[in-house]
């Protein structure tokens, strides 16, 4: 009820002069009140008139802090400085600020301007001790490790060596269990079936055949040759080649 009177009171007092100076306390009754909205626009309107108002842009300045706005309080308390180098709130605010910003080092210089304006400041004094361990204590902190890299995967057993290849003018000797290249295969007639004057026995391969196929054979095979008429040739033509052995073949007619 006490902010609601003094507000009225102000109001009233703007009210009669929107361009004079009175726009800052009510600017600040409005922003104790959690009117921020309110304050912020009055201030902002109030300092084009008042650009130069140190009192106006510290409640402005105040209001952007409720705000949680820290960088645009920032720079409101330079303009403070600026118009103002030795004010003690402004410095305090800008330490503060600096120190929330862990900006260790730039509140450790405003306090000491804040400490040298005014000497026997016992708060300001308390801060720059505090802010000055803070930083001591920081820069015996080790920075932090760079991450190593993952250690490389091991390398993939090598592949056996080939076996070495055969030396010329070296002879394996073939292991017992090997087949001897002087076995006939099966189904091919062996050297033996071959007769001695260069024909072909046929009863021994017809024998033999047989006995590849898998049949039990207990006589051997034999093979009539069939009597062969050759038209056209002579008796004589091929009795006498010596290349078919034929008996008993009937004369040709005409001869």
């Amino acid at each position: 009820m006490a902010y609601t009177s003094e507000i009225e009171k102000l109001e009233q007092r703007f009210a009669e002069n929107r361009k004079g100076r009175t726009f800052a306390p009510l600017a600040d009754a409005y922003r104790k009140a959690g009117l921020i909205d309110n304050a912020l626009e009055l201030c902002q309107e109030g300092l084009k008139l008042h650009p130069d108002y140190v009192s106006a842009w510290i409640v402005y300045g105040r209001c952007l802090l409720d705000k949680k706005d820290d960088g645009a309080a920032e720079e409101v308390y330079r303009k403070v400085l600026a118009l103002d180098p030795e004010n003690v709130l402004a410095l305090r605010t800008l330490a503060d600020i600096a120190e929330r910003g862990s900006r260790l080092n730039q509140a450790i210089e405003w306090l000491n301007r804040l400490l040298a304006a005014d000497p026997m400041n016992g708060d300001a004094a308390e801060a720059l001790a505090r802010v000055k361990g803070k930083a001591a204590l920081a820069a015996k902190v080790p920075e932090a490790v760079a991450p190593q890299a993952p250690p490389a995967p091991p390398a993939a057993a090598a592949s056996p060596a080939p076996p070495p290849a055969p030396v010329a003018g070296l002879e394996i000797e073939r292991a017992s269990s090997e087949t001897p290249d002087t076995v006939p295969a099966a189904g091919r007639p062996s050297d033996e079936l071959e007769t001695f004057d260069g024909t072909l026995d046929f009863n021994a391969v017809a024998h033999q055949a047989a006995r590849a196929e898998g049949l039990e054979v207990e006589e051997p095979v034999t093979l009539e040759p069939e009597r062969l008429e050759v038209e056209g040739l002579a008796r004589t033509q091929y009795e006498g080649s010596g290349m078919f052995q034929v008996d008993h073949l009937p004369a040709a007619p005409g001869g």
